[in-house]
């Protein structure tokens, strides 16, 4: 009986592990199906999508735009069940920022009091796109395995990325001293860069003080192919007997 009980204890953390995890891990980001774009709040490599009534109403008021040629098109976010529609979007450039949530405690995972402000931004082709949000994360060179990282329109140097792959792989990265990065894109599908920067401003937000900002930032961007099916297509196929 008590090797069970001990047996049970082990297991416990780990039957319920996504319970357990931490609060702060939470981001925002965007998908393009058929129709208009969606906006998900929750982890995307966890297939977590926060609902309403429940943790998707800590998103209280998010802004969204379309973004083409430069020019900004602001949308009306739709709140349904477990994201927001994004209606109105007539391009497949979309960016969104939420900056309403509420502060924070986050002192038991190591992040302090802070004022969370979320970023997103979709992408259907690699586009030379220019900084739109204080933290941004853009295709460099016109090609998706290649990322730039900027904050407040300048490089962030050293910044770390986390890479989740359509199938659930994940991979992390840095950015080098011009806050960019090369990526492994083994799969089709859509992909999610997330980035996450603390800026060391204190205020008060809703009569709480803070210490801290807490920026976190997504991209998304799908692949038609991913480098094993490029790599596979390129390789010399063996003569056909004649």
């Amino acid at each position: 009986m008590k090797q069970f009980a001990h047996s049970f204890l082990i297991l416990l953390p780990l039957a319920f592990g996504g319970a357990l995890q931490p609060a702060c891990a939470h981001y925002l980001w965007v998908e393009s199906p058929k129709g208009a774009p969606v906006l998900y709040f929750g982890e995307y490599d966890e297939k977590l999508h926060e609902r309403s009534p429940g943790r998707l109403d800590e998103i209280r008021s998010p802004r969204a735009w379309t973004v083409q040629k430069g020019e900004r098109r602001e949308l009306s976010p739709e709140r349904q069940a477990e994201r927001f529609v994004l209606r109105g979007a007539r391009t497949r450039s979309v960016v969104v920022e939420e900056t309403g949530h509420a502060v924070r405690d986050w002192t038991q995972f190591g992040v302090g009091i802070v004022k969370p402000i979320f970023y997103a931004r979709y992408l259907a082709r690699p586009e030379r796109a220019v900084p739109a949000l204080t933290l941004d994360v853009l295709p460099a060179d016109g090609r998706f395995d290649k990322l730039a990282v900027y904050f407040k329109g300048t490089p962030l140097a050293k910044a770390k990325l986390e890479v989740y792959a359509p199938n659930g792989w994940k991979q992390e990265h840095r950015t080098d001293e011009n806050g960019r990065v090369a990526l492994r894109l083994p799969w089709p599908g859509h992909y999610v860069v997330e980035v996450t920067h603390l800026e060391r401003t204190a205020g008060e937000f809703e009569g709480k003080a803070y210490e801290a900002l807490r920026h976190r930032a997504t991209l998304t961007f799908p692949l038609t192919h991913g480098e094993r099916a490029m790599e596979s297509s390129a390789k010399p196929r063996p003569p056909t007997a004649k």
